[in-house]
């Protein structure tokens, strides 16, 4: 399948991909016409940088969500994951969009509110692209337990093991989405695990250092 994309965004008109592993970033820049992926290094914070402050020649701003305007430049947002959560948000009103990288910490950290809180509208568009699932993200008791507290009281601990638990982050980063004051998000996922499906995707969790990164991106639009 190459980049995947959701039916939400696709019909709001907002270009955008969540790269397999077959696909490189070149792809996934021809796929939305633009000839930059603006990204940040990535350190499982709660920081959301402009794209119009990352220096194309020396891209070393630290960040985990990337937030573009539609009046901004002719390029598109983008995070790279191998287990962790890809979200792509867009603002149906104002054309903005913002790519977020949520690990677990990112998660705690609160990573997703602060992106949302730099989109002005109320009418959002998100995708939830492929990562861990819950059958495989195994992390000890106070991880989940510091997962679950960031998620609102939703039910993200698919079992317990003595103090061993398997954590559902997509239902982490869904809750914290649709839990928002004065915002309406509606919510698609783009199904997929990482670690189960070494084909298709790669996963830091089932290869360590030997992983690669997969490129999630989305290109702002005009107002509507």
């Amino acid at each position: 399948m190459g980049i995947l994309r959701s039916a939400l965004l696709d019909d709001a008109g907002f270009r955008h991909g969540f790269a397999e592993r077959s696909e490189g970033a070149d792809a996934v820049a021809r796929t939305l016409g633009v000839s930059r992926v603006v990204q940040v290094k990535q350190v499982h914070g709660g920081r959301t940088i402009d794209a119009s402050e990352v220096s194309e020649v020396s891209p070393q701003a630290e960040a985990d969500a990337v937030v573009s305007r539609s009046t901004g430049g002719p390029w598109a947002v983008g995070v790279r994951v191998a287990d962790c959560v890809p979200v792509l948000v867009a603002d149906a009103d104002s054309g903005d969009v913002v790519a977020i990288h949520a690990g677990w910490r990112g998660v705690v950290a609160g990573v997703v509110r602060g992106a949302i809180a730099q989109l002005e509208g109320r009418n959002l568009l998100a995708a939830i692209g492929p990562c861990i699932g819950r059958c495989c993200f195994e992390v000890d008791r106070s991880v989940a337990e510091a997962i679950a507290g960031a998620s609102g009281g939703a039910a993200v601990v698919a079992r317990w093991d003595g103090d061993k638990a398997w954590v559902d982050l997509r239902a982490a980063v869904r809750a914290q989405l649709t839990t928002l004051d004065s915002k309406n998000v509606r919510v698609d996922d783009v199904a997929g695990c990482t670690k189960h499906e070494p084909s298709r995707f790669h996963s830091f969790r089932r290869d360590g250092e030997r992983s690669g990164r997969m490129l999630a991106a989305i290109r702002a639009r005009p107002p509507s």
